[in-house]
C-alpha cells in the first residue's frame, strides 16, 4: 500500500479571546442615543407635531381652528374648535399626505383618499378625536371634513396643517 501525504488546511478559525469590544456608553453618549432611538421610534407624522390650521370652506362654508398633538401617554389627538359646518348627517374627518392647494379660481382641494379618522359630530362646537394608527403614519399635510355620502362624498372643508 503506497501512502498519501495528506495535508490539513484550516481557513476562518478565530479565536473570541482576540475580539474587540466597543467602548463603553458615557452617560451624554445614552442620552443622546434614547433621544434618537425615541425619535427613529415615532412615525413620520407624529414627528411633525404639533400641528395647527384654519378650515377653509370647499362645498359648504366650513369654520374653525384643528390643533393636533401629541399626548404625555403618547397617543395623537385632532382637537377642533368653533368648529361648523353645513348641513350633513355623516361627517367624516380625513388626514392627508397631500398638501391642501388653492386653483385658479380660487376652490381648495387635495387628492382623494386619506385616512380616515373618525365619524365626528356635525353640530359639537368642540371635539376631541383620537387619532388611530398614527404610530405608523407618514408625513401629513392636511385635514379634510368630508360628508360620506354618495355618489359624490364632497369635501366640507380643509385644513392646512403647519
Amino acid at each position: 500500500m503506497v501512502g498519501l501525504p495528506v495535508a490539513l488546511v484550516l481557513s476562518g478559525c478565530t479565536s473570541t479571546a482576540d475580539a474587540v469590544s466597543p467602548p463603553p456608553a458615557t452617560a451624554s453618549d445614552s442620552a443622546t442615543d434614547s433621544a434618537d432611538d425615541q425619535a427613529s421610534d415615532l412615525s413620520a407624522f407624529e414627528q411633525q407635531l404639533p400641528l395647527s390650521g384654519e378650515f377653509v370652506s370647499q362645498a359648504t362654508a366650513t369654520e374653525g381652528t384643528v390643533d393636533i398633538e401629541r399626548r404625555s401617554d403618547g397617543s395623537v389627538w385632532v382637537l377642533l374648535d368653533d368648529f361648523h359646518t353645513g348641513d350633513a348627517s355623516d361627517l367624516r374627518l380625513y388626514l392627508k399626505e397631500d398638501a391642501l392647494v388653492q386653483d385658479a379660481d380660487g376652490y381648495w382641494g387635495s387628492a382623494e383618499g386619506g385616512y380616515e379618522i373618525a365619524v365626528i359630530d356635525p353640530d359639537a362646537m368642540a371635539q376631541e378625536i383620537e387619532v388611530p394608527g398614527a404610530w405608523d403614519m407618514p408625513e401629513i399635510r392636511s385635514l379634510t371634513v368630508m360628508d360620506y355620502t354618495p355618489p359624490n362624498f364632497p369635501a366640507l372643508g380643509s385644513v392646512a396643517l403647519d
